[in-house]
């Protein structure tokens, strides 16, 4: 089969944990390469205005990357070049042909509206219509508390909630949320877990770790992976050390905080970051350095003794799996997806507030408990071995619904019709 996958405002090929970069980027090269081992043709389309390739490059094999002329040049301008978009999609060649759209995030999910709901000139119904989300607005909003998505997007995840003829969601939470926020059928929604590269993200040696990321005379070390944003959490880690060294100074005086992100197109970023950080006196014990490749990204997991995601909504959590691969503990806010990868007590620890004081208890409780650190992280790596790329990618496959003997351009032939 041929597979198009539309990831437009963020390309595949861009380094996780800058700009609008992050797990998404990871989720769509990850599926893509299990698609084509599988024998699927895979094109990936991208409008990402600051991709690192032009042109047209192979990702794996069977699996090409395109990118798509656009004047827009940030994710708000992209929106609402979707009808352009859309045509250049449907006159470009490597598009010609493909029998399923799998859209990533909700600016590619209305392009593969807008190629589906254009009547079929050929006698065959139209491609398929997958759409993974990865964020939904309404979950953020509700999340943080704060009405921070434009209506613009609200509205469209709605528009495509009823129009795609399959949501996938990374946890049962997930579809549930699709389901009572965006009025979902739930028939058209399927749970298929994200994976994790297994033979990157391995345990080892915590000291040849250390040697490999420079740190081999840090004492005790906590870890950050992710961009720099208010929804991540940024703030609530820096702070959670500052209360730590409040109430336990001594063992705040052993720790040091590595935050390996950069700036996003929304909300914190690494300059506030800083201000915050020598505001509440951590400087020189906090560091923030650029995102890694996943290889370097691996030694760092491996290198300390526990990994913060205090962030405040994610439909996954990509840094709390692959930080667990790598056999170190989690530290997490209980949300989202987080409650599904994160095993509270056995694999790492759940917090349910972003008070600064409620996570520096729990970090001060693990890091002075090297035996349960110990413990953790050994069921960490083995709760990570659920986490399976090929059983997400053949989950989503056989959830699609066949295209019916449909008149092309109609409901049905579109999926609009009853199942």
């Amino acid at each position: 089969m041929r597979i198009a996958v539309l990831s437009l405002h963020t390309s595949p090929a861009a380094q996780p944990g800058q700009g609008d970069a992050g797990g998404m980027n990871v989720y769509v090269r990850a599926t893509a390469a299990e698609l084509a081992r599988a024998g699927h043709t895979v094109e990936i389309f991208t409008a990402d205005p600051l991709a690192p390739t032009t042109g047209t490059v192979e990702l794996a094999p069977g699996v090409r990357l395109h990118q798509l002329d656009t004047s827009a040049r940030d994710k708000t301008a992209l929106a609402d070049d979707v009808p352009a978009l859309a045509a250049a999609l449907a006159a470009h060649p490597a598009y010609a042909g493909c029998e399923l759209i799998w859209a990533h995030y909700w600016i590619s999910a209305l392009a593969g509206l807008a190629l589906t709901e254009h009547p079929t000139p050929a006698p065959t119904p139209g491609p398929r219509l997958v759409v993974s989300f990865h964020t939904i607005a309404a979950v953020k909003d509700r999340d943080t508390g704060a009405a921070l998505e434009p209506a613009q997007r609200r509205h469209a995840e709605e528009r495509i909630a009823a129009g795609a003829d399959l949501l996938v969601a990374n946890t049962e939470a997930e579809a549930a949320d699709m389901v009572d926020l965006l009025g979902a059928d739930p028939a058209r929604v399927v749970t298929a877990m994200p994976g994790v590269d297994l033979a990157t993200f391995t345990p080892g040696p915590l000291h040849t770790a250390r040697r490999a990321v420079g740190e081999q005379d840090a004492d005790l070390l906590l870890l950050y992976v992710g961009r720099m944003q208010h929804v991540k959490g940024t703030d609530t880690a820096v702070e959670a050390l500052a209360a730590l060294a409040r109430f336990d100074p001594m063992l705040a005086a052993r720790t040091r905080l590595v935050m390996l992100g950069a700036a996003s197109g929304e909300g914190t970023d690494p300059a506030a970051v800083s201000a915050r950080i020598d505001a509440a006196g951590l400087h020189g014990r906090v560091e923030i350095l650029p995102p890694v490749p996943a290889a370097v990204l691996a030694d760092w997991y491996r290198a300390v003794d526990l990994v913060l995601v205090p962030s405040r909504s994610e439909s996954f959590g990509f840094a709390a799996a692959e930080a667990q691969a790598c056999g170190a503990p989690v530290v997490a806010s209980a949300v989202g997806g987080l409650t599904h990868v994160v095993e509270a007590g056995r694999t790492g620890l759940l917090i349910a507030e972003d008070d600064p004081l409620t996570w520096a208890e729990g970090i001060e409780a693990l890091l002075c408990d090297p035996a349960a650190r110990a413990r953790m992280g050994a069921a960490a790596a083995q709760r990570a071995r659920e986490f399976d790329w090929r059983t997400c990618a053949a989950t989503v496959l056989a959830a699609v619904p066949a295209a019916p003997d449909a008149l092309p351009g109609t409901a049905e032939a579109r999926g609009g019709g009853p199942r």
